[in-house]
């Protein structure tokens, strides 16, 4: 049951469809990070199935490059993007530490935010309209958004959390303080908290199926290969990079690793 409740939860948190099912436990949000590839594979299917519907029907170049590259922000609820602009305008301020740890979590829109998001677009526009022109594949579509959310998942349930990060109190195993808190002797035991090894594994597994499938139904498989690679390191660089800018790992942070991720493996299309 708790695995279910992990999907769902990742689900209504990552995914802007309807969740058919509302359920939330703090005690799994470890598998809710570890089903990220399942959600960026429903998510890439849709974009994939869309570049081909709207091709097939004959939609004029621009509106089909377009659409292309607006559902990959909106079929996550632009949230990655918000984690994106957070982390810009917080990197690119280039003050100490403690002041841009607090430009991250500050509500305000900075400028620095805006002027990278519009960059992004303008590129992630540029590079998906001369792929759509040339043509792609629809396995490399769809794999760019599982492996960038693959890679931002581990990078979280791995890495050393921000102070004020969401994720600072996920479980090694054990009930949270509140949880034994709120227990007295007359209530029932509560069910152990899922692990960060469980949501690691679960995780890893979903990967190694997806990007065994992905392969296993490329056309070209050194593009297939490419692409798989530009979003692994564009992701992992990225985090990286803002891990030690700000000194830990976030949701934000999380988010900014996918759009650099998804943006690479854009990219690598046009080469493909």
């Amino acid at each position: 049951m708790k695995y279910l409740t992990g999907f769902f939860m990742t689900w209504g948190n990552f995914c802007s469809l309807p969740c058919p099912v509302k359920r939330w436990d703090n005690n799994c949000k470890s598998l809710m990070l570890g089903f990220l590839p399942t959600i960026g594979l429903v998510i890439g299917l849709i974009w994939a199935a869309i570049y081909v519907g709207l091709v097939y029907l004959g939609f004029p170049f621009l509106v089909v490059s377009f659409i292309l590259a607006f559902l990959p922000f909106a079929l996550c609820g632009f949230m990655h993007m918000d984690g994106f602009m957070d982390c810009s305008d917080a990197i690119m301020s280039r003050r100490p530490l403690e002041d841009r740890q607090r430009i991250l979590k500050d509500t305000h829109t900075g400028a620095f935010a805006v002027i990278s998001a519009i960059f992004m677009i303008l590129g992630y526009f540029a590079f998906v309209s001369t792929a759509a022109s040339m043509g792609m594949d629809f396995v490399n579509i769809v794999i760019i958004t599982v492996l960038s959310r693959s890679v931002s998942g581990l990078e979280v349930l791995l890495s050393k959390p921000l102070g004020t990060s969401q994720y600072v109190a996920l479980s090694d195993g054990v009930a949270s303080e509140a949880s034994e808190a709120e227990e007295t002797e007359e209530s029932p035991q509560k069910p152990a908290a899922a692990t960060k090894k469980q949501g690691v594994v679960l995780l890893l597994i979903q990967l190694v199926i997806y990007s065994a499938l992905g392969f296993w139904a490329s056309s070209f498989y050194a593009s297939t290969a490419l692409v798989y690679g530009a979003v692994v390191l564009g992701t992992f660089i990225s985090i990286s990079y803002a891990k030690k800018q700000l000194g830990g790992m976030s949701g934000d942070i999380a988010g900014y690793g996918i759009v650099w991720g998804e943006f690479c493996g854009v990219a690598m299309l046009v080469f493909c």
